[in-house]
């Protein structure tokens, strides 16, 4: 996280009266997220650059989407994986001047990024964690767009499109994403405490909880460090949200996941439910199907959040043939149940 960022926000936690401060309660920030709008610092999630005159060549080759064709209007999501296919992360990517910037987890960025570095070769490329360099945060609610609007921000329109803006003192690029998500970057540190006071008035400030509850209710799970070397990507829908390229040609995985994809052997997909528990799920957490004897696990947990009402929404990874019509238990066959719900895409049939 920037230094200078770091410390806006620290007085923010400390009560400067100059500085909002962030919601008091988890249930008025998901409320917002739901009926109004709510404005969240990102720097948890980690910034990854690859710049030089190979960047392109370098990561078609190394992840799932075709990058040729990302354009500068739009971001896209891709996914790196081992020779099995299994993904090590999700990465959120746009091109900037000299190259792209890629976001992922900060659990994860460390590794993903010492990886990646092993690649690189001979290839004119420099890979480097930028996280430091960049401020993001993040609107999301129905009173987002409006917002930002007022505030003569040029915002994009459609999931995964992009602005960079032409205001002098405005953020270098502002990202919409599913859920009536809006990410905005700054290379001016100055220019990013100016908009997030001036955006801030009409949005409470709150930790990343509804930024996370917005995605997991869009179908829409990041790779952490308990879920690397755990799923192949269209176990959790990835070429159903844009992930994936079966054209672009090879990548690590590729053979396994296009043979999953012709062959019909995608088994396991990922389903969005509800569980009425107080304690909150795990990543990686085992789901039981009660309706077998002895009862059996089915599935794990890719992602959760606490929801509005109380409870947690979830994203499991199930078993397509033993999840359906089954009582489906978190952790144990004694465990609190999960309620299937609707994702907003579609599966695909045979799920």
């Amino acid at each position: 996280m920037n230094d200078r960022w770091a410390n806006f926000l620290s007085r923010a936690r400390d009560g400067a009266a100059d500085v909002q401060r962030p919601a008091p309660e988890q249930s008025a920030a998901l409320d917002q997220a739901r009926s109004g709008a709510f404005q969240c610092d990102l720097s948890d999630y980690a910034l990854c650059s690859f710049t030089g005159v190979d960047a392109e060549a370098f990561l078609h080759g190394q992840l799932s989407n075709d990058i040729k064709a990302l354009t500068d209007r739009h971001c896209q999501l891709a996914a790196y994986n081992t020779p099995k296919g299994r993904m090590l992360a999700t990465l959120l990517l746009w091109r900037i001047e000299e190259g792209f910037l890629a976001q992922l987890p900060g659990s994860i960025a460390t590794s993903v990024i010492k990886r990646l570095s092993m690649f690189v070769l001979r290839s004119k490329l420099k890979v480097a964690d930028v996280s430091d360099q960049y401020v993001r945060f993040g609107i999301g609610g129905p009173q987002a767009a409006s917002i930002l609007n007022d505030c003569g921000i040029d915002i994009p329109t459609g999931d995964y499109s992009l602005t960079r803006p032409a205001r002098r003192a405005g953020p270098d690029q502002v990202l919409c994403l599913p859920g009536g998500r809006y990410e905005l970057v700054y290379s001016d540190v100055d220019a990013a405490i100016s908009d997030w006071e001036r955006t801030g008035r009409a949005a409470i400030i709150t930790d990343l909880t509804p930024w996370r509850w917005l995605a997991v209710r869009n179908g829409i799970a990041d790779i952490e460090r308990e879920t690397q070397d755990k799923y192949v990507p269209q176990m959790l829908n990835l070429e159903l949200i844009g992930g994936i390229s079966f054209t672009k040609g090879c990548y690590p995985g590729q053979e396994i996941v296009a043979r999953a994809q012709y062959r019909g052997e995608i088994k396991r997909r990922m389903f969005l439910a509800h569980v009425d528990d107080e304690t909150s799920p795990l990543l990686a957490q085992d789901v039981c199907a009660t309706a077998s004897s002895p009862p059996q696990v089915v599935g794990s947990v890719a992602a959760h959040a606490p929801a509005p009402g109380g409870g947690y929404d979830v994203l499991a990874c199930l078993h397509v043939d033993l999840a359906h019509n089954a009582e489906l238990r978190l952790g144990a066959a004694d465990g609190p149940r999960l309620q299937l719900m609707d994702l907003p895409y579609k599966l695909p049939l045979n799920a």
